[in-house]
């Protein structure tokens, strides 16, 4: 896939866990990226309850407990046992750097792949149990922190719609009730990321899906394909320049080359090119 093309997934999916734990909104403190040290060592997601004695229903937060680390693999990635490990190391660094009780830390793994090899070893190297929960969730005990895979094509239609359809290959008819769901939650401008990266991953679904709506709507969810470029890989000059800000900025905190280059949208060339004008 060409750079250009690549649809970058991991802000997308920080948007799609706020959508999924709508109803616990006033409960729940979401972090992007959240950093446990000043080098380049961050989690994906942090999600930190703001009310300890609030009881999270929700299918994927039932495991919560006050402070829960989300890793976050797209579509094409795999999770191996060395991710795992990285993974499990973000809760000891996390509990020791905010002296967090490491038994108030949860870890949830988002991913698309199956994470087979992951789970044999586990299981049989690890002596670990993982209870398969039904709709792609998995719960992993044994280890140190309670554990939980999230296997986002499985999941519930109806309790984790956006996780679900984080992802390119949808159905028109996907796509409508993602939308759908999206407009019951969300105000749409600029900053619906979640909708951009899905229409830009889908863009023949995501035409045929306003096409179901009323007027209104259609002309509503247009606007983002004619205002923000949902549906256009190609950058025009003020957002790209907008992008070589973002890069600037990342750089100069001391974020290495390619992390800048996935969450700035840029080619590499171009962030070691920012980076050598520094």
């Amino acid at each position: 896939m060409d750079v250009k093309d690549k649809i970058y997934w991991h802000d997308a999916h920080y948007e799609a866990l706020q959508l999924e734990f709508h109803d616990y909104r006033d409960f729940l403190e979401f972090d992007d990226e959240f950093h446990l040290s000043k080098e380049a060592l961050r989690m994906d997601t942090l999600i930190i309850k703001k009310n300890k004695d609030v009881q999270i229903d929700k299918n994927i937060g039932k495991i919560f407990r006050n402070h829960n680390i989300v890793e976050y693999k797209s579509e094409q990635d795999n999770f191996g046992i060395w991710d795992y490990e990285r993974v499990l190391g973000y809760a000891h660094i996390y509990s020791s750097f905010e002296e967090v009780p490491i038994s108030d830390i949860t870890v949830s793994i988002s991913l698309t792949i199956y994470p087979r090899d992951l789970i044999k070893n586990l299981e049989n190297e690890r002596g670990y149990a993982v209870q398969n929960c039904g709709n792609g969730i998995y719960y992993v005990t044994g280890a140190i922190v309670p554990i939980q895979i999230l296997e986002s094509k499985k999941l519930s239609e109806n309790e984790n719609l956006f996780l679900r359809n984080l992802r390119s290959n949808l159905s028109s008819e996907d796509m409508f009730k993602t939308l759908q769901s999206y407009r019951e939650r969300r105000v749409l401008s600029d900053k619906n990321i979640f909708l951009s990266r899905l229409a830009k991953a889908n863009p023949k679904a995501y035409l045929e899906a306003i096409n179901m709506f009323s007027e209104d709507l259609r002309e509503l969810f247009m606007e983002g394909v004619e205002q923000y470029g949902w549906l256009d890989n190609r950058d025009n000059a003020k957002v790209l320049e907008e992008r070589k800000r973002l890069a600037q900025k990342l750089l100069a905190r001391g974020d290495l080359p390619d992390e800048v280059a996935e969450i700035a949208e840029l080619p590499i060339s171009a962030v070691i090119e920012i980076a050598n004008q520094l």
